[in-house]
């Protein structure tokens, strides 16, 4: 029997030990609008020791501690996923878990992702080849599925910038630049996993970032894509974990198109770069 069969239904209630009060303190992390709270930490703690309970034989890989494990089957999490809306008191934040099999770096992909967004307490979660769905607060479910838009002009999208934005030319702004005009809005949401969760539940038509981390994407991705959307790298590549770009789409021919031809194109101007390869 497969480990996936016997995991429960996601519960958001042991997710949502940590809050604003609890922030006394941030940290500095690769800059200095690249933060840790301490509920940060207090939250990989909680959930490192209950997914160690709820699955013995799974590794763990935490944003914070950020160990990437050797073994072929293992959690991938971000405690809290728009560290500095929380530290803020901006309302919309979230955790991300994934559960996933293969070789970090090689060809690890997700088999389950949940993401808790906080402080709703609204749960979407998905395994693979058995669909996505969302659970309401008031335990009410339904099936996740991305929107048919074919059209940019017609579409709200969203993005995010990187922690070297001040410092490098390479920083998104070419590409939001290049896609605003051609949006009917983007929103800039301070959560990846929630930007893309939103793709999946259809009120996004796209997502797209450089820079982001394994544990910022997986989840999201798993629900993207069991959504009946797709995920590609920004060469329109299949995304995979070691990918340094990301486009979340609905799936439509021309949406794609549109978002890797674009972003290809802003890029073009850029004198220096900070994603290899793109």
């Amino acid at each position: 029997m497969s480990p996936l069969s016997r995991l429960p239904r996601p519960r958001p209630t042991w997710f949502c030990k940590c809050n604003a009060t609890v922030c006394a303190s941030c940290k500095i992390k690769s800059s200095a609008i690249d933060i840790v709270t301490e509920a940060d930490l207090a939250s990989e703690k909680l959930l490192r020791t209950r997914l160690a309970a709820l699955l013995p034989q799974a590794s763990f890989w935490g944003e914070e501690s950020n160990q990437p494990p050797q073994d072929p089957l293992f959690w991938l999490v971000d405690p809290i996923d728009g560290t500095t809306n929380f530290a803020n008191n901006i309302p919309f934040f979230c955790i991300s878990v994934a559960l996933n099999t293969g070789t970090p770096g090689i060809d690890a992909e997700p088999q389950m992702g949940v993401i808790v967004e906080l402080p709703s307490r609204r749960v979407f979660y998905g395994v693979k080849d058995s669909g996505a769905f969302v659970r309401e607060v008031n335990g009410a479910e339904s099936a996740l599925r991305v929107n048919a838009n074919q059209q940019l002009r017609r579409s709200v999208v969203a993005s995010g910038f990187p922690y070297h934005r001040g410092e490098a030319e390479d920083n998104n702004s070419a590409e939001f630049a290049h896609f605003m005009p051609q949006c009917q809005s983007i929103r800039t949401l301070g959560s990846a996993a929630l930007g893309i969760a939103y793709v999946a539940a259809g009120a996004l038509t796209a997502f797209w970032e450089g820079w982001l981390g394994p544990w910022d994407a997986a989840a999201g991705a798993l629900l993207v894509r069991e959504a009946g959307g797709q995920v590609v790298d920004y060469l329109g590549q299949p995304w995979v974990m070691q990918a340094r770009g990301l486009i979340a789409h609905n799936g439509q021919a021309a949406i794609e198109q549109a978002l890797v031809g674009g972003i290809q194109s802003a890029r073009q101007g850029l004198t220096a770069r900070k994603l290899n390869g793109v």
